[in-house]
């Protein structure tokens, strides 16, 4: 939600297809749902800055474009014009204590409306409200928002028992350093079957199909660097966020770039990719 593009590019449809078939949402999924509508509610009655303000985590990250610590940035913020967001994918941690959103979002000001793609990271916190930890959009065109609202996909996440043999951090890497290949050797063999991938200004990929072939179209990242990550209680869930450059004929271009992993048990799989292109 944090960054948004001007509209005027090619319109495109949200992917209509489900990783997965539909199951009715856990209590977990509707407290996530319950908390995205109390958000925007904040930010439609105070503005933007104090709506994110009541809404972020102690030490929660968030990208404008670069990556900052929120709460101090949002000490001075008062942005003007109106954002929107609803979310089209939730994921609870089966411990109930690590959760993320994505979906299609708006920005209006001064005459223009600029789209994006958020993916919040949500963190339970003490009291038992659910806080954001991390947020981060992916520029789109303003027509992203115009299909009809539907509810939100819930993302089964099973209880399992880890393969820890690999840490989460070490499994960002991994790929990052396969990067070196070219993306069939960092991406494909981490792709879970219902990966969930964004990219600047394109339609967004839902399934390891079609993610692959979004990578075949999209900028190709020559090189990644592992800057954050945090991880569930019952270390099945887990995010990561780093630095990503690519070659365009201007020369390198930097970005950065955030990851939902899931571990089924047999290792860490992308559960969501997440790059702006800027």
């Amino acid at each position: 939600m944090a960054a948004l593009a001007l509209s005027g590019g090619p319109a495109l449809a949200l992917d209509p297809a489900p990783p997965a078939p539909r199951t009715p949402p856990s209590p977990s999924v509707r407290q996530i749902e319950q908390a995205e509508a109390a958000f925007a509610q904040a930010v439609a009655q105070t503005g933007i800055g104090p709506g994110f303000r009541k809404f972020a985590a102690p030490g929660a990250i968030m990208f404008l474009p670069n990556p900052m610590p929120a709460n101090a940035y949002l000490q001075t913020a008062h942005s003007p014009g109106e954002l929107v967001w609803r979310p089209q994918y939730i994921g609870v941690a089966p411990s109930d204590d690590l959760a993320f959103s994505l979906g299609p979002s708006v920005y209006k000001v001064g005459g223009k409306s600029e789209g994006g793609y958020y993916l919040t990271i949500w963190k339970r916190a003490p009291d038992g409200s659910w806080q954001f930890a991390l947020d981060h959009g992916v520029d789109m065109p303003a027509s992203i928002f115009d299909a009809p609202p539907q509810p939100a996909i819930p993302l089964g996440i099973a209880a399992v028992k880890p393969d820890l043999s690999v840490g989460l951090r070490e499994a960002d890497s991994a790929l990052d350093n396969g990067l070196l290949g070219g993306p069939s050797t960092g991406f494909e063999p981490r792709l879970s079957e219902r990966i969930i991938m964004v990219r600047t200004n394109r339609p967004v990929a839902v399934g390891k199909a079609k993610a692959i072939k979004l990578l075949a179209e999209a900028p190709a990242i020559l090189e990644a660097r592992l800057l954050g990550a945090g991880l569930s209680a019952d270390g099945v869930l887990g995010y990561t966020w780093g630095k990503a450059r690519w070659s365009t004929p201007a020369g390198m271009q930097a970005a950065f770039y955030v990851r939902v992993w899931r571990n089924s048990g047999q290792g860490w799989r992308l559960m969501v990719d997440h790059v702006a292109e800027r």
